[in-house]
């Protein structure tokens, strides 16, 4: 790569030597290093922070409703129409579906990364369009599945001598105050009831004044109404017109006439029924559970704090808050948090609002933590380069690192992207990178400033010009080949693509800013810093601040003393290649023995999990809720858990995990979400996973004991899956299918750390249908309508109207329904008594059969297919080996002949994933290969190059089998990354041999002096990369990567130093064209 050789002065310039004479002596090279470090700083402020990058996944929830019809008939007239409409948008990736009695919902998602918008636009449209294809009296509704709607912030409010529903109104008006933050987004409220003016009706009162309770209903919006009728003119003034009244207060309601006596008296509403200003029926419950003298109203508790053991419980309601895209998590939550404290005078001093999730403290601490390894690893590289090249040297490579560094969040903040912990991975796995052109340029500029000591500047200059050009081949021929390296896994497909986009993006950009720098800012800091007092012929005498000239000599002399014997003897020669080959063969072998094993992402260390319960399908709330109680029973007994929310009838408030696997639906009075707030994981010895591990089999234990299914669902570290563990079975026959759904859920537990297996077939439900006879319903006078709101009123009721309350920020429903206590039983339908137009009174047992039968199972489709699931977890096992031994399980007993099982979950993310990253490595080798070839015009050369890759691969499996490690997709983003680097070393270690060979130096001397001087800039960048992602082993998601790096450059950097040399001088010693005189290592490579 250096040539020894002095110079000359009048030497032609090549591009990178003509860039760095303009800059090397100017003073807009000062502003480009004052610019850099004045624009790094505003972008590390100023560029919004998240935890991870935001992955847009456009998608929606249609809900139709079709009253009394049969799932199989909502299926065929409605879902089956619709998912044939949806599949011809273009954009669409999948579309589930969920058929039930009298309603269907269909999830339509399109590809990730389509513009939401624009999607969501399309869906509507074409839903408007299809509404014809819709039988009579279907509606629909769409809930647009944004993750921009996801909330950043949660509080959830508490107080001991408060309700739930009391709570709620409190909320409702804080939500009306945080919507006035510029930069929030949606927000929302669960927990509690609203409220509502009640009016339960008297059914024995309406039997005796002969009202049937439509007819209520029909009065009381008949009572509260006002219309603008106009305006008229009153001489030379319009006088707006406005007629009618509306309701405001109970008494009002209550004094609204609804019939006359059989004497013309009025009858009023309080003569049927009870109107008292209160709440809905509960359908939920809310709780908050925190160990008491935690504080739980601070933004960024304090880890330090000791908790009581004890734990105490309120009633509770949480609102949720999201940010608006693009904007700053961190920022957001802080103005929310401002805001909050500002109406605390506001707010009743007994009324806690507590902080249930804080994405913006997350994303800080995830932020802050990797500013702290990035740091740490920069002053490692820092040390070590003082180490290797002397002080002066040093500063001006390690002043590079920042200034590349600035360079490159700079670019991210005009691209529009975010700071996020992949962004920092990225830098901190381009940091021993980005130092290699520094290193190469400085130690020329070095070399030649020794062989011509005591120039003035000006021949510094014109010296430190021509070092830099004789350079520039090779420096920007490694730099393409290791952004060719990265830039193919920004085609990396699914959810997994916008997760590591930050990684091809910010590598390539630092490696153009390190070159530029290298080039530009290097020199003149050379020119300035760098003092030579020219070679000295004692080798333990060393300049002022530079290294010792005695550590290359005796690299010299090691590395001689290895080559020389390999190079002399072919056979040794040939022995040790083979010996490394069989060694690379032994480890392929180790994936294969599962001494290495796959898995998507490790579980990373979280400060919170969920808690979903399941309890049969028909389960009164008052029964989950005591299911729910026992369960929290075993969290308060575990010293990690500090806090968690308890959700009984409803879900917890979304996050994007629950976005993605379809928890936005969850509501019912059998169902329940428990968030468990751990603490903070610097405060613990033990990893989240771990405290998920030891509860899960105490609360499954729980589940079972009431028939209930019971999932610990973690934050997962990447994208997330439907479910870890998810098969889907397709067939002929629906009823066969659930069948079999069964059967794979019994594989499924009996399959080594599977865990919360679920299924979709539910338990059979009980109904009562209550048909009506026409012909007697005709004969009375009935329409079978006015039977069926009758019964519809009586139980579910109805919302008649509104009352327009002083003071309430929402209008408050009037709910007409039968009494409680007059809608408890069947009996009770059974006493109903229908008024006919002659003023009769007819038992509704005489117009309707009452029949006893079950409510129809759903019916789920997948991309227009019927389909049944099974669902699972995986404790401390890759879901990888769990999905294979099913797979052998079910080749050995494989399912009747026309039903088969699709392996969905975790399983086919880690397969995408691994097979997008494969191919992206391949396309990298395949360009890099090209330029190789264009460069050096040989196809024997560049092989002998990419040779170094499997070398790495050596130490990285054999690594990974001593280590126990799981290798994952980041350990995979490694490998991709060593490729680029190994082969930057191979190219700068065989472009010195051709140099020296063009000088005229031996075949055999050329490559055991090109081996010796690359020797240290070699292992300063692998030792430098190695060191580097030390700061990162700790992390559980990104070990992979550093223990690639780690064992990959150990062993690729040893190996590469030695046996591409000697390939090299295999391939040049065996061609038949070999020359006895030096020649032009190009014109050479070209005859081979």
């Amino acid at each position: 790569m250096v040539s020894s050789s002095t110079p000359e002065q009048d030497r032609p310039l090549n591009i990178v030597g003509r860039i760095t004479a303009y800059f090397v002596n100017s003073q807009v090279t000062l502003l480009i290093i004052v610019a850099l470090v004045i624009f790094g700083l505003a972008a590390a402020l100023f560029t919004p922070k998240e935890e991870n990058p935001q992955i847009t996944v456009p998608g929606a929830d249609i809900y139709f409703h079709y009253p009394g019809a049969p799932a199989e008939v909502v299926e065929e007239t409605v879902t089956v129409p619709i998912e044939a409409k949806i599949r011809e948008l273009p954009g669409i990736d999948d579309i589930y579906s969920t058929s039930q009695t009298g309603q269907a919902r269909i999830t339509a998602q399109f590809f990730v990364g389509e513009d939401w918008e624009n999607s969501l636009f399309r869906l509507q449209n074409h839903l408007f369009n299809s509404q014809d294809e819709l039988p009579q009296g279907v509606n629909y509704q769409v809930n647009p599945l944004i993750v921009d709607d996801v909330p950043i912030v949660t509080l959830t409010i508490t107080g001991e001598n408060y309700s739930d529903n009391q709570l709620r109104r409190v909320g409702e008006r804080l939500l009306r105050e945080l919507r006035q933050i510029p930069d929030t987004g949606n927000l929302t409220i669960s927990g509690g009831q609203p409220r509502v003016m009640r009016v339960d009706l008297n059914p024995e009162q309406l039997a005796a004044f002969q009202l049937s309770p439509a007819a209520i209903a029909q009065q009381i919006q008949a009572a509260n109404i006002q219309v603008q009728a106009g305006d008229v003119s009153v001489g030379n003034r319009r006088i707006f017109i406005e007629g009618g009244n509306l309701l405001e207060t109970a008494d009002e309601l209550k004094a609204v006439v609804v019939g006359q006596g059989e004497n013309g008296s009025p009858i009023y509403l309080e003569d049927v029924a009870t109107v008292s200003d209160g709440y809905d029926d509960r359908v939920t419950y809310s709780r908050l559970l925190n160990r008491k003298d935690w504080d739980v109203t601070a933004p960024y508790p304090d880890p330090s704090l000791q908790p009581e053991e004890d734990f105490e419980e309120r009633p509770a309601i949480t609102i949720g808050i999201a940010k608006k895209k693009g904007t700053n998590a961190v920022v957001v939550a802080q103005q929310i948090f401002d805001r909050v404290d500002e109406l605390r005078d506001e707010i009743p001093n007994d009324i806690t609002i507590a902080v249930s999730r804080n994405a913006g403290r997350t994303a800080a601490r995830a932020v802050g933590d990797l500013y702290s390894s990035l740091f740490q690893a920069i002053a490692i590289v820092v040390i070590l380069l003082i180490a290797f090249l002397g002080w002066r040297d040093a500063l001006i490579v390690a002043l590079a690192i920042p200034l590349t560094l600035a360079g490159t969040l700079l670019v991210g903040w005009i691209a529009g992207q975010t700071i996020n912990r992949i962004t920092l991975f990225a830098l901190i796995l381009s940091l021993g990178i980005l130092v290699d052109d520094a290193i190469a340029v400085t130690e020329n500029i070095h070399r030649r400033f020794e062989e011509m000591p005591d120039q003035s500047f000006s021949q510094k200059v014109r010296t430190a010009t021509l070092a830099v050009a004789e350079l520039g081949v090779p420096i920007l021929l490694s730099t393409i080949t290791v952004i060719l390296a990265f830039i193919p896994m920004a085609f990396v497909t699914g959810m997994m693509g916008p997760y590591m986009g930050p990684i091809p993006f910010n590598v390539p950009v630092a490696m153009i800013i390190s070159t530029s720098l290298a080039v530009i800012v290097t020199p003149y800091l050379a020119v300035r810093v760098i003092k030579v007092k020219g070679r000295s012929t004692d080798n333990n005498e060393s300049n002022d601040g530079q290294a010792s000239e005695e550590v290359p000599n005796r690299i010299y002399t090691f590395y001689r003393r290895i080559m020389e014997p390999l190079l002399d003897s072919a056979t040794r020669r040939r022995f040790l290649i083979f010996f490394v080959v069989g060694l690379l063969l032994a480890s392929f072998a180790l994936p294969l023995t599962q001494a290495v094993k796959f898995r998507m992402l490790p579980k990373a260390d979280e400060e919170r999990f969920l808690v979903q319960v399941d309890a049969p399908l028909g389960t009164e709330l008052v029964e989950t809720d005591r299911i729910v109680r026992e369960m929290e029973t075993v969290l308060k007994e575990d010293s990690e858990v500090i806090q968690f929310e308890s959700y009984v009838g409803t879900a917890a408030p979304i996050d994007f995990n629950g976005l993605l696997r379809g928890n936005t639906h969850r509501s019912g009075e059998h169902l329940a979400d428990i968030r468990v707030h751990l603490t903070n994981d610097d405060a613990r010895s033990v990893s989240s996973e771990d405290i998920v591990f030891r509860l899960r089999p105490q609360l499954t234990e729980i589940a079972q004991e009431n028939n209930a299914i019971v999932k610990l669902i973690e934050d997962p570290p990447g994208p997330p899956v439907r479910s870890t563990m998810l098969a889907e079975i397709y067939g002929p026959d629906y009823e066969r299918q659930r069948e079999l759904s069964k059967q794979v859920a019994d594989v499924f537990r009996n399959t080594a750390e599977v865990v919360d297996v679920d299924d979709s077939v539910k338990n059979q439900i009980p109904q009562m249908k209550l048909e009506v006879d026409r012909a007697k319903a005709n004969q009375a006078g009935l329409s079978t309508q006015e039977i069926a709101e009758t019964i519809n009123m009586a139980i579910r009721g109805v919302d008649a109207s509104t009352l327009q309350v002083p003071g309430e920020l929402t209008p408050v429903q009037i709910q007409v329904r039968f009494a409680e206590a007059n809608r408890q039983s069947i009996d009770d339908l059974r006493r109903i008594q229908m008024p006919t137009p002659e003023g009769n009174l007819v038992p509704l047992t005489e117009l309707v059969t009452f029949t006893s039968t079950t409510v129809d199972q759903p019916i789920f489709h997948r991309n227009q297919v019927p389909v049944t699931y099974v669902f699972g977890e995986m404790n401390a096992r890759s879901s990888v080996y769990a999905v294979m031994e099913q797979m052998i399980h079910f080749f050995r007993n494989p399912l009747p002949e026309g039903y088969s099982i699709k392996w969905e979950g975790e399983w086919q993310l880690t397969l995408e994933v691994f097979r997008d990253l494969g191919l992206a490595m391949l396309v990298a080798v395949i360009l890099i290969y090209i330029i190789l070839v264009g460069q050096f015009r040989s196809f024997k050369i560049p092989l002998i190059m990419l040779g170094a890759i499997p070398l790495a691969l050596i130490g990285i499996l054999v690594g990974f089998s001593l280590n126990g490690v799981y290798f994952s997709a980041t350990g995979m983003i490694g490998v991709i990354a060593l490729a680029g680097i190994v082969v930057r070393n191979a190219i700068v270690l065989l472009e010195f041999v051709g140099d020296r060979r063009k000088e005229g130096i031996e075949l055999k001397e050329a490559v055991i002096e090109a081996g010796a001087v690359r020797f240290r800039p070699i292992l300063l960048t692998s030792v430098t990369t190695m060191l580097g992602t030390l700061t990162i082993l700790s992390d559980p998601v990104w070990s992979g990567l550093a223990w690639t790096l780690l064992t990959g450059m150990l062993t690729s950097s040893a190996l590469t130093l030695f046996i591409i040399p000697l390939m090299y001088y295999g391939d040049q010693r065996s061609s038949r064209k070999q020359e006895q005189t030096p020649v032009n290592e190009k014109q050479l490579v070209a005859d081979n």
